[in-house]
């Protein structure tokens, strides 16, 4: 454990760099007696090397030292990692205002101006102190923040492939049901077949054209099936390509969007809700199809749990406009014609954490995620429109051709 995070039971370490023996020693007694670990160092140089070694909570600089000032002392400290955090309060006889500019510009946090009272300087000191400690608990709840949230997005993302297997087993159930089912008829056709031909009496014309009539339906409902089984693995596999890897692409608006559609079946069959798609069928984009495929989830997603939630009925409306209106962007709506959202709680629905469902299955950051990849990844702009009572309708204008992403 290195010195600058040792418990909060370690009395603070001070540095104090000043050139004048008989002060060091008066400042190292005061400090020593109420409690501090004292570092010394008699010039800048020599308090450099003890900063970064001894990593103080906080350091008292002279500003006039031989060779290297407390100035340059200072900027040094700042402009490396391991040190630019500690507070450095300079100690000066010097008055001029000047002076003092020059000590904050190089990173100072206060000036005691000689000679001083010991309960000034100790106050000074406490002072410092407690920021710093407010500034590390402030940064500590950031990071446990951060990881929260990051905590929550990957558990979406993990829902989201959830979902993704969900609806391929349940779409693939009707094709293999039906492929099944035939199968069965014709191989109980074909056994009765076999045991009349074994028998070695003449077979009449019309029971073997009817066989071969059966099994011909047979193969063509076979095959049929089995092409939409392929079809729809094809397509679940590309979503679920694109929500993994996030790669760009060029590819077929209409596709991503009936795609992850699709992935939200299950969920859409159990509500009383329809989700209607008008995208035309030639509109292409070079653009990020697994974050455009988050972003339409989660925006029907959200249309089902809070715009329609608890009405019998209800429409979902996924689409763009004509595929010339616009050289370089592509408009998309997504609508409801549920509850509306209260102009309150429009001002607050891009925010992270905020919800309306919480302890219900909201997490308050779907949106908040929205916004993001729209922004940020697809390099577009996210517009919502809303009157209680009537729906909701989220506009997404995003370019045809997406900013390249730095690697």
């Amino acid at each position: 454990m290195v010195p600058h995070e040792l418990p909060a039971t370690t009395p603070p370490t001070i540095l104090v760099v000043d050139d004048s023996p008989s002060f060091l020693t008066a400042l190292l007694d005061h400090l020593a007696s109420r409690g501090f670990l004292v570092l010394i160092a008699r010039t800048a140089e020599e308090g450099l090397m003890r900063a970064e070694f001894g990593r103080p909570d906080l350091i008292l600089m002279d500003v006039v030292l031989p060779a290297m000032d407390g100035f340059e002392a200072c900027r040094r400290l700042k402009a490396r990692d391991d040190t630019k955090d500690i507070p450095l309060i300079f100690m000066t006889s010097l008055s001029d205002a000047r002076q003092k500019v020059i000590g904050f510009a190089a990173g100072g946090v206060d000036y005691i101006t000689k000679p001083f009272q010991i309960e000034e300087v100790l106050a000074r000191i406490n002072t410092h102190l407690e920021l710093r400690k407010a500034n590390r608990d402030l940064q500590q709840m950031f990071e446990q923040l951060t990881r929260a949230k990051e905590e929550l997005v990957h558990n979406e993302k993990l829902a989201a492939l959830g979902a993704l297997v969900a609806g391929i087993s349940h779409e693939l159930n009707t094709p293999i049901g039906n492929s099944l089912m035939i199968a069965s008829a014709f191989e109980d056709q074909t056994s009765e077949f076999r045991a009349q031909f074994g028998k070695g009496e003449p077979m009449r014309r019309s029971v073997l054209e009817g066989y071969l009539s059966n099994a011909n339906t047979a193969v063509e409902v076979l095959v049929r099936n089995l092409h939409r089984a392929a079809d729809m693995v094809s397509n679940f596999k590309q979503v679920a390509v694109d929500q993994t890897s996030a790669q760009r692409r060029t590819f077929l608006l209409a596709e991503v969007v009936s795609g992850n559609v699709l992935t939200l079946l299950p969920t859409i069959r159990r509500t009383p809700y329809t989700v209607t798609q008008e995208i035309p069928p030639t509109l292409m984009m070079d653009s990020y199809p697994g974050p455009l495929g988050q972003v339409i989830t989660n925006l029907v997603a959200n249309a089902i749990t809070h715009g329609l939630d608890g009405r019998p009925y209800g429409t979902i409306a996924i689409a763009s406009g004509n595929e010339d209106q616009d050289q370089d962007n592509v408009v998309m709506t997504v609508s409801d014609d549920g509850k509306g959202i209260s102009a309150d709680n429009l001002l607050h629905i891009y925010e992270p954490f905020f919800t309306t469902k919480l302890g219900v299955g909201g997490s308050g950051l779907g949106l908040h995620i929205v916004h993001n990849i729209v922004s940020d990844i697809l390099g577009g702009r996210i517009d919502v429109h809303s009157t209680p009572g009537t729906g909701t309708t989220f506009t997404l204008t995003l370019p045809l051709t997406a900013p390249m992403r730095a690697a």
